[in-house]
């Protein structure tokens, strides 16, 4: 399969699913130009940037958005599918036993990750080769650097997490990485799990000393690099770190990068641009009224939130003689109905007419990074400091929670034992960022490796460790001739 060597400047110069079936050796994207014609100075270079931003955008047909964060969410049970989509490859994610052979939805989202890489490693070469008077702004040459490399780091990231074991550093079965252009079709074998997460760091290390402080919140900033390198730190088992690190998000800019004063005020807001404007977003990808940003045509069509996600709601914990109950009203109070009466959940989520639809793929918000927090520091600390414990609750009170000490939605006291509060981190977590990016799926494999936490006792289907993560599709194998190993037991 030919690898392309196009920066592509319009997303309407994605390939489509029925130009993914044409012969790829003889087919030029529309939009697209030669990267070593293209990128000659700084408006150039800014064109080939908005070509790596719009690699996160939806592509129709399989086309890898919104399945990066669907199938994830499909597997943790957080969503289920409706009648109008009902492929053996999709019940194989219901299942938790997905197909290795002929899939659409994976097949995407691992070449569409790729693609991103691809177009963010053109940029990367050709950029740096530019001197500094081919760019009029100030410091923007270090800048696009830092963009695009975060790009890239959050393209490798979304690959380890589905395709990879990221939750063992020690585990050969990490992704493919390519940090130079490809110029041919010659595939890459696997690096080991620490090799991928030494470059991923790499590009967040150089994007918090270069990046800018913040454009606007749909693109990556200083802010999302020291985030998503705690989020990486956390998945490595780097707690002190990680801690430190999110602490500092949480400390910095409160005036730019600070909770929303309400739950439903970053969601409700569905019908202007003012959607892309709350202090929760650290870095999301944002979408235009005729350009579906892929979930919101997704969810409450061909996926429906999951009955047994919204009776998660009420389930509670026992905590020195209170019963707590998990959630207020973040699920209810934010479902709406989707075509056919399927449940839609989050207004930035709800499919709409195409002149009253702004939407946003939430790749971390504050509220995510005060988690973070709490379970890096209480893990670091092998207890729970004050300071865990009010990251926890902060986000509950910001929920609606109480602090009267009886029973309810209230905060968790000071009594919570270890192991109670980090199980409650990775429920309000459920209940926060449900049907966002699918991190719920996460944090259930890595408490699995971790603390042993038992993954069927939410979703009962999901009984073998080895189909935690994705098989890689039989075609990318067979197209590099069986340079990329597959993944164990598929």
């Amino acid at each position: 399969m030919k690898t392309f060597k196009y920066i592509f400047i319009l997303i309407v110069g994605l390939l489509s699913s029925c130009q993914l079936a044409e012969d790829l050796d003889d087919y030029e994207p529309l939009n697209a130009l030669d990267a070593n014609k293209a990128i000659v100075d700084e408006s150039t270079a800014e064109l080939a940037l908005a070509g790596v931003y719009a690699g996160f955008h939806q592509q129709s047909g399989g086309g890898g958005i919104p399945e990066i964060y669907t199938i994830p969410s499909l597997m943790s049970g957080t969503l289920v599918n409706s009648f109008l989509i009902n492929t053996d490859e999709v019940q194989g994610y219901v299942n938790n036993n997905p197909l290795a052979v002929n899939t659409s939805q994976g097949l995407g989202a691992y070449t569409r990750m790729y693609d991103v890489i691809n177009r963010a490693n053109w940029l990367i070469e050709k950029a740096s080769e530019l001197t500094d008077d081919k760019f009029p702004t100030p410091g923007r040459r270090q800048e696009i650097l830092a963009e695009t490399r975060m790009l890239r780091a959050t393209a490798n990231f979304y690959l380890l997490r589905l395709w990879g074991q990221f939750y063992d550093m020690d585990s050969k079965y990490g992704i493919s990485i390519r940090t130079e252009p490809s110029r041919s079709g010659e595939a890459l074998p696997r690096s080991t799990v620490r090799e991928t997460y030494e470059v991923i760091m790499e590009d967040l290390d150089y994007a918090i000393a270069n990046a800018p402080d913040i454009r606007t919140k749909s693109y990556t900033n200083r802010a999302y690099a020291m985030g998503l390198k705690a989020k990486v730190l956390l998945y490595q088992g780097n707690y002190d770190e990680a801690a430190t690190l999110a602490r500092d998000v949480m400390d910095a800019s409160p005036g730019e990068f600070a909770l929303a004063d309400t739950y439903g005020e970053i969601f409700l807001n569905h019908a202007t641009p003012e959607l892309f404007d709350s202090s929760e977003i650290v870095f999301g990808t944002k979408g235009d009224p005729v350009a579906g940003v892929g979930i919101g045509n997704v969810i409450g069509t061909i996926y429906i939130v999951s009955p047994q996600y919204i009776a998660s709601e009420v389930g509670t914990t026992e905590v020195g003689g209170q019963t707590i109950v998990h959630d207020g009203g973040r699920i209810s109070g934010t479902i709406m109905e989707g075509f056919f009466g399927f449940d839609s959940l989050k207004s930035n989520f709800n499919f709409e007419p195409a002149n009253n639809r702004y939407e946003m793929i939430y790749h971390l918000r504050m509220a995510e990074v005060y988690l973070i927090y709490a379970e890096a520091e209480a893990r670091a600390q092998n207890a729970v400091t004050p300071d865990a414990l009010n990251a926890l609750n902060e986000i509950r009170a910001r929920a609606g929670a109480t602090t009267t000490g009886g029973d309810g939605f209230e905060t968790y006291p000071a009594t919570i034992s270890l192991p109670q509060f980090l199980e409650a981190v990775r429920i309000e977590k459920r209940m926060e960022l449900g049907v966002e990016i699918g991190e719920d799926w996460f944090d259930m494999v890595r408490y699995h490796f971790v603390d042993g936490f038992d993954v069927s006792t939410v979703k009962p289907s999901a009984t073998d460790p080895d189909k935690y993560i994705l098989p890689i599709d039989y075609i990318t194998i067979e197209a590099g001739k069986n340079v990329v190993e597959q993944n164990p037991n598929y």
